[in-house]
């Protein structure tokens, strides 16, 4: 029984991993032969094959969450009252970031962090809800046009935000994604289709896949050497992040949403990633997928955070691989 609902609380998120996957394998092929400036031969294997190789990752890790006995159980869906204060929070949180977004007029990096910050600081036992809708308010106006649809979207994020506890907690992206179930949820009921994105040239690209390692390090730092939370961690990056670069760079905006995006990998927890070097390899993967998905799910609320999400799952995949293959190693050594 424990087993089938740790598998329902799963797929959302997998879902959204897969999802996002296929889509960043598109962008990847399209951003090669851009660099390239010719078609890439071996069509159509050559969208096939990176699609099923961070699909294999995704789905190996997700496998193992449900199946898993070292990783917690999780309860029954059982609702309770903090179920319903978390619920709440994640709801409340949405419609006030996009309120400081656009009406106050911080951008969505700011206003996010912004609002997790204050709430790792001041009521930090909902920082995690309250970041989680801080995601869902990041959805552009072109996306969702007024308060109804981020206030809808918050509502579902704040129930799938109950209904995924106990199931890849500690995996940076977690709280971004379950935004982005939200915000998916809500435009498919609306009919809403997300807007397009540009993709970056390649010096643009180096940059952000460089500022992606450093943000995520830098947050895993915060997080657990300084041992100021993840919420905090990341929220402060972000702001900083937010504030400097659109001042200093001329793709600032874009530095900021990649360092942004890479917190959340930072996000992840020692049990899942233990180190910083295995941090700097799920920033690094979180901005290759961030430049990857530049033109896919465009406005989308908690689209950086499904791409930390699906960096972490997929440097957990190559990690364990790593370490299947060196074992087997020592072994035939030894035999």
């Amino acid at each position: 029984m424990r087993q089938h609902a740790r598998l329902l609380r799963a797929v959302p998120l997998t879902t959204a991993a897969v999802l996002l996957s296929l889509a960043a394998a598109d962008g990847l092929v399209d951003a090669t032969a851009a660099a390239t400036d010719a078609p890439l031969p071996g069509a159509p294997l050559n969208r096939t094959l990176p699609a099923a190789a961070l699909v294999a990752c995704v789905s190996v890790v997700a496998i193992g969450e449900v199946h898993g006995a070292d990783r917690p159980t999780g309860r029954l869906l059982t609702p309770d009252r903090t179920d319903a204060a978390n619920g709440l929070a994640v709801a409340a949180a949405a419609p006030v970031t996009r309120w400081l977004a656009v009406e106050v007029g911080l951008g969505v990096v700011v206003a996010s962090a912004l609002v997790g910050l204050l709430a790792g600081l001041l009521v930090p036992n909902y920082a995690a809800p309250a970041y989680c809708g801080s995601f869902v308010g990041m959805a552009a106006p072109g996306v969702f046009p007024g308060y109804r649809l981020v206030t809808a979207a918050g509502l579902v994020a704040g129930l799938v935000y109950v209904a995924v506890d106990g199931v890849f907690d500690g995996v940076g992206g977690k709280l971004g994604t379950t935004a982005f179930v939200g915000c998916g949820t809500v435009a498919i009921g609306a009919g809403v289709t997300p807007g397009s994105g540009t993709m970056p040239g390649a010096t643009a690209a180096a940059l952000l896949v460089a500022v992606a390692g450093a943000a995520a390090v830098g947050t895993f730092a915060l997080s657990v050497r300084l041992e100021y939370g993840p919420v905090v961690g990341s929220a402060v990056v972000g702001l900083a992040a937010g504030v400097a670069a659109p001042l200093l760079l001329p793709v600032g905006e874009a530095v900021a949403a990649a360092a942004f995006c890479a917190s959340f990998a930072g996000m992840v927890s020692p049990d899942r990633l233990p180190n910083e070097s295995a941090t700097l390899l799920a920033g690094l993967v979180s901005g290759a997928l961030f430049v990857a998905v530049t033109p896919a799910f465009a406005g989308f609320g908690g689209k950086l955070g499904t791409v930390a999400f699906t960096a972490c799952l997929v440097t957990v995949g190559l990690l364990s691989a790593g370490r299947v293959v060196d074992a087997a190693r020592r072994r035939a050594a030894s035999g």
